[in-house]
């Protein structure tokens, strides 16, 4: 008996293994990097882009696991549900597409997904294509793919086929909301005039990953920290690409802690007139922020905007941009978040053809080091200190400012400025191993040409060189190279310093210490 039994159970395998069949067990694994190669299926659904599929689709994403989409395109009325562990990929040209009859939440928040507590879930290479009906947006969670509260939840590889206009009001392609939520994914999708709220309302650890963004309506990439006890943290915005946003490049604002913003590319912000106000390219206001390595090209108003006390770190950044645009501000108009201020970084940044390079703006303690950053050609000031704090320390060390074009305006390489009369501030600004470098072609411009303009006290310049080449504007008035433009600042020392070509003034400053300079004026 237990022989039969054997030979019985070999028949059944053998049988198994060579049978072909229309529809995939629910509960089969995959090996995600070859599904290339795995059969799709229609599941009796009909996906000739006329019939209503709202009905079969849904009950697919019920009863199965795993679903392979067979190209076509389904139609869709209504949204459509997740729930937890459901995968689905779509064949090569698989569209899911809003009917004319659209109602519910597709209708008034162009949600064709709701995925709430749908951890360890995937869509994948699924085309979404826009209703030929209009939606009817309500003021907020409107959003292709909404997912709340869920863990590991990814969107891979898909195409958000839209063409709505620039408008504050509009459409995401992916939104993540809830305190429940965390480690979920965007990567590898291209988005047309929508964008991606990657988290909001406490949701944590979004990795938004080599997406392309193009004309967005509004925002490109949003992080929303609304949630009053619970911030966003640990955020990853990665080697996206932004072209023409109608607001924001990226915003990441409010309560959040922790964001990495590396890699990005942004072409293009404050693309809608109406919006163009609060174009900047990337602002990352939260705490303990990282803003590295990214391309910044044609801004509007900031090309990248942090709190300079919350902990900030701004690195390897190259910013090209418009006469009319900031670089970077530090911004330290809001308190500090602990008790002992934070150092904030600026090192190796590249800063070219903006108004001003740098900008350290506010009337809180700062404490900021600037270091081997490039400033190249920008209009107004390379770096201003406009600082109303009685107390800060800011560092300048091993920065290159390079002027090769003539000016059209006044035109500094460092000024620092001060609402204070000498000596009731405990301000100090050390620059140190910086060089300027006025070329001859700068010359003749219509402005002055200053290289460091001191207006606070105890301010420490060492092993400075100024080339200043003898230039003159149009006015033939040549460069000041080193001067406190009217000011009587206190405790200015200089040390080791070289100037050539150029006016050192030292008649407004107060006792100045001098030690082994060398002035070729």
């Amino acid at each position: 008996m237990k022989k039969l039994s054997v030979i019985a159970c070999s028949l059944i395998l053998v049988f198994s293994c060579t049978k072909s069949s229309s529809v995939p067990s629910a509960k089969s694994s995959v090996n995600e990097d070859e599904i290339i190669d795995h059969p799709f299926y229609l599941y009796n659904l009909k996906g000739d882009g006329t019939s209503d599929d709202t009905e079969g689709l849904q009950k697919l994403i019920s009863d199965s696991t795993n679903i392979y989409l067979k190209a076509g395109i389904y139609i869709i009325n209504q949204t459509l549900i997740f729930k937890a562990n459901t995968k689905i990929y779509g064949e090569k040209g698989t569209v899911i597409k809003a009917g004319r009859e659209i109602k519910g939440d597709l209708l008034e928040h162009g949600r064709y997904i709701f995925a709430e507590k749908s951890d360890n879930s995937l869509i994948k290479n699924i085309t979404f294509s826009q209703s030929e009906n209009p939606y009817k947006f309500k003021e907020w969670a409107n959003s292709c793919i909404f997912v709340l509260n869920t863990r590991n939840f990814t969107v891979q590889n898909c195409i958000f086929n839209f063409n709505l206009g620039y408008q504050s009001l509009g459409m995401e392609a992916v939104w993540i909301s809830g305190i429940a939520s965390k480690n979920n994914m965007i990567k590898a999708n291209e988005i047309n005039t929508l964008s991606i709220r990657y988290a909001e309302d406490g949701a944590d650890s979004t990795t938004v990953e080599s997406n392309v963004i193009n004309k967005s309506y509004s925002n490109a990439l949003t992080s929303t920290g609304n949630h009053v006890s619970d911030f966003i943290a640990g955020c990853k915005v990665l080697n996206n690409k932004v072209l023409n946003a109608g607001r924001m490049g990226i915003e990441d604002w409010g309560n959040t802690e922790g964001t990495i913003i590396s890699g990005n590319s942004i072409s293009g912000t404050g693309k809608d007139p109406k919006q163009a106000i609060d174009g900047i390219a990337l602002s990352a206001v939260g705490k303990n922020t990282t803003v590295s390595n990214n391309i910044i090209r044609d801004g509007k108003v900031y090309a990248i905007e942090v709190r300079g006390n919350y902990g900030v770190s701004v690195t390897g950044n190259q910013i090209y941009t418009a006469g009319n645009t900031t670089g970077i501000i530090l911004n330290f108009t809001f308190l500090p978040t602990a008790a002992a201020v934070p150092l904030a970084i600026v090192e190796n940044n590249k800063i070219t053809d903006a108004l001003i390079g740098l900008h350290i703006f506010g009337d809180y303690e700062a404490k900021v080091t600037i270091n081997k950053n490039s400033f190249i050609n920008n209009a107004s000031k390379s770096i201003s200190i406009e600082s109303g704090a009685k107390n800060f320390i800011i560092t300048s060390k091993n920065n290159n400012f390079r002027f090769s074009v003539p000016n059209t305006q006044d035109r500094f390489a460092l000024f620092s400025y001060t609402k204070f009369e000498p000596g009731d501030a405990h301000q100090q600004l050390i620059m140190n191993v910086d060089t300027i470098n006025f070329l001859p072609s700068s010359a003749a411009g219509k402005g002055v040409d200053f290289g460091v303009v001191v207006r606070t006290d105890n301010t420490r310049l060492e092993k400075i060189r100024i080339i200043a080449n003898y230039n003159k504007n149009s006015n033939k008035i040549p460069v000041n190279a080193i001067t406190a433009f009217g000011a009587k600042p206190t405790g200015l020392q200089l040390y080791n310093n070289f100037v050539s070509g150029g006016i050192v003034d030292l008649k407004g400053f107060s006792n100045p210490k001098l030690v082994d300079n060398i002035f070729v004026q």
